[in-house]
């Protein structure tokens, strides 16, 4: 790059300029250098066209002398950036277009171990009454010539750039409020939503109770008393519409506990999800829960063709839980691997993985379809819902699993393959010793 005598926009300096500067570097027709002239004159001839060339690029690029921080020359497009004539920043210092926070510490730019420097940062313009600033992505990178440390500085106008990152920031912050706001609606509407569900569920509670109580004790009454006195004197038609009676009362009381247990699971449904649910969290061997678990449910094998299976391992460590929240997980776990295999065995197993216990139960029943394994931890969905013949349940029962488990700090999942069975399994953190 040339000294600022010689600095201009032209690519071909005009006949006389080119004399007067062939006259004041001894290169003029009666100079003593005659016979290199042609060689030499092509060489400035190239630098100015160099020159002219680097007054054409976008960025403005900058020689700073390192150990001054003096401005020594200014090439590109620093006139377009500053808004004024660029030769009237030569001879200032660099740091007196920075702005205040970098200008306090524009020395350790050109005395620094790294011999680069990239940053983002402003230029201010000196000359505009307002002072004003330009966004620039500014390289800075340190030479010597002629053992003089100079410092090569590349600015590029970011202008455009910000004004688009703060049109996303604002569309940003703009769908956040939306986002927030949306979420609030939300959390009102799941909220209003659990209250209605935990209302309605007391309002029916107590008169399923009243209609339970009373299917029982009717039952109860014709079979032991009004039925023996009726048959005695009863036609075959009087006795046929008696034992109709009989199994329409047995139908009532069956719905009704099954309508009781859907009012529960609704009810503890919505207290979770409110965050209502008072845990009695307490150390806890997974061993026990899970053999209290197999004595209170030894009924569902009862008049079937399953088997149930331990495989614990031994001395597992405790972990941190409510017992009775984590017998229901594996009173539903065990309800539904009976619900969905006629035959074979069940098998609960328990395992010290990492830092966790996995408690699993495996079936080998009908199986699960793999699109389902994700959703049927969803509200009020059954493996078996497309089945002519499912078994009755609430679809809630895994849900509410769900939650008990994400509120111990564990997580739940299914694993599954058609006609082969399926295997839940969760898992729950080991307390690390302090």
């Amino acid at each position: 790059m040339t000294s600022s005598k010689y600095s201009g926009k032209a690519a071909d300096p005009a006949p006389e300029q080119a004399d007067e500067r062939e006259k004041l570097i001894g290169l003029g027709k009666r100079s003593i250098s005659k016979s290199y002239y042609p060689e030499l004159k092509s060489r400035l001839d190239e630098l100015e066209h160099f020159r002219a060339l680097l007054d054409r690029v976008n960025d403005a690029i900058f020689v700073v002398d390192a150990d001054t921080g003096l401005i020594l020359d200014i090439s590109g497009a620093a006139d377009s950036f500053l808004g004024c004539d660029t030769g009237h920043l030569r001879g200032l210092l660099f740091k007196d277009i920075l702005p205040p926070h970098i200008r306090r510490h524009a020395d350790n730019l050109f005395h620094n171990e790294t011999k680069t420097v990239r940053m983002e940062t402003e230029f201010f313009r000196p000359t505009c009454p307002d002072n004003s600033s330009i966004p620039v992505d500014l390289t800075l990178s340190l030479v010597s010539f002629q053992d003089r440390r100079q410092a090569i500085i590349v600015a590029r106008d970011i202008s455009d750039r910000k004004r688009t990152e703060r049109a996303l920031k604002r569309s940003h912050d703009q769908l956040e409020l939306r986002v927030r706001e949306r979420t609030r609606e939300l959390d009102r509407a799941n909220r209003a939503k659990s209250e209605f569900l935990s209302t309605v569920s007391h309002e029916l509670r107590t008169p399923l109770t009243a209609v339970l109580g009373f299917a029982k004790i009717t039952s109860k009454k014709l079979v032991s008393t009004i039925f023996p006195a009726v048959a005695q004197t009863a036609d075959p038609h009087v006795k046929k519409e008696m034992e109709v009676v009989r199994k329409n009362l047995e139908i009532i009381a069956g719905e009704g506990r099954r309508l009781t247990l859907l009012i529960n699971d609704v009810l503890d449904l919505a207290k979770m999800e409110a965050n209502r649910v008072e845990y009695v969290m307490a150390p806890v061997q997974p061993e026990t829960f899970i053999r209290r678990t197999v004595e209170v449910t030894s009924a569902l094998f009862d008049d079937t063709d399953l088997s149930l299976r331990l495989d614990i391992e031994p001395d597992l460590p405790e972990v941190n839980g409510d017992t009775d929240r984590l017998m229901q997980v594996m009173v539903n776990l065990f309800s539904n691997a009976v619900k969905f295999t006629t035959r074979g065995t069940v098998t609960c197993a328990a395992r010290l993985e990492n830092d966790a216990v996995r408690i699993s139960v495996t079936d080998t029943g009908m199986g699960i379809r793999p699109e389902l394994l994700e959703s049927i931890f969803e509200e009020f969905t059954q493996v078996g819902e497309h089945l002519s013949n499912r078994p009755t349940g609430t679809g809630l029962g895994l849900t509410i699993c769900k939650h008990i488990v994400e509120d111990h700090g564990g997580r739940i999942w299914a694993e599954s393959r058609i006609g082969q069975g399926s295997t839940f399994t969760f898992s729950l953190p080991v307390p690390q010793e302090s």
